[in-house]
């Protein structure tokens, strides 16, 4: 009788080895998916960054080529906003306000613009100094841009 009780306790000892396996498969599967689910959603592109050299980019190329101290000190708004939207990528939508040397506002384009709540916003702060003899006086852009994904 001694050999059949032997035996009951070895299969009683597999018994328990196998859920404890199983047990452990399940954990470390449940973790791999807990792991997946949040590397798939944190790999979403992040343009918050980008999106102040962006815009800093596109006036400092306007500033290059002479036309942005005569749009924003003569405040030509159509044109400048012909100039910003042909030198931004079509999916990035912008709104800029001019103030001059005393912090009053000179002129605003597309301020009526909100982004969307949770976008990333870029802002970019641009100085442009003096026209003609009246050096000392200096213009602030003040550019913001966002980004529709889609």
């Amino acid at each position: 009788m001694a050999r059949i009780k032997q035996t009951t306790n070895l299969r009683n000892k597999k018994g328990q080895l196998f859920l404890l396996e199983v047990f452990i498969a399940l954990t470390v599967l449940i973790l791999l998916m807990v792991a997946i689910y949040q590397v798939e959603f944190t790999s979403l592109p992040s343009y918050q960054d980008d999106l102040s050299d962006i815009g800093h980019n596109a006036l400092e190329s306007l500033n290059v080529a002479g036309d942005l101290k005569s749009l924003v000190f003569n405040a030509q708004t159509l044109e400048l906003a012909e100039s910003l939207n042909e030198a931004l990528p079509e999916n990035i939508i912008w709104r800029l306000s001019v103030e001059d040397s005393t912090e009053s506002t000179q002129f605003q384009i597309y301020w009526d613009r909100t982004p969307p709540i949770g976008s990333s916003v870029g802002v970019t702060n641009y100085f442009i100094y003096g026209e003609g003899d009246n050096l000392s006086h200096y213009r602030t852009i003040h550019l913001e841009l966002w980004r529709i994904i889609g």
